[in-house]
């Protein structure tokens, strides 16, 4: 389970510029973006998983696809999580799609240490979003590829 810098920037960085072709599309979620390091330490891993999967409306729609506000506010927290399955899935047996409740069984079964070491793969993985979601944003006022 050991994570390499380089490896937790490449995948961080692949995912984000998927929605970050434009500055309008960039903007739609980057105010959410740094917010991410100070709600897990705020409110904890289980309001955060509810939050990060907000993108995804009841029947498994895209709540980006209905009206008004939706996830694209909450992108960044969905690649947050995805990361996190991705270093930790198989070890802790948790996945990305799981749903809040699951979750939250399974986070609780968990002992006192792999707690403290999801919780804080959680936060290094905000500060990696919001440093890449930064530098994204600089790339695209000053129109250049990063």
């Amino acid at each position: 389970m050991a994570v390499e810098f380089y490896e937790l920037d490449q995948k961080v960085h692949q995912r984000l510029a998927v929605r970050s072709q434009t500055p309008e599309q960039h903007q739609q979620w980057y105010g959410k973006a740094s917010q991410i390091a100070e709600y897990v330490s705020s409110w904890g891993m289980v309001r955060f998983w509810a939050l990060s999967r907000s993108q995804v409306a009841r029947g498994g729609r895209n709540a980006e696809n209905q009206d008004g506000e939706g996830g694209e506010n909450y992108f960044a927290w969905k690649v947050a999580r995805e990361i996190l399955c991705d270093l930790v899935g198989n070890d802790l047996n948790i996945q990305e799609n799981l749903i809040t409740d699951v979750f939250h069984q399974r986070f609780y079964n968990l002992s006192f240490n792999q707690q403290v070491l999801l919780t804080d793969l959680l936060l290094e993985i905000a500060e990696t979003i919001q440093f890449w979601s930064v530098r994204l944003k600089e790339a695209l006022d000053e129109q250049r590829p990063l």
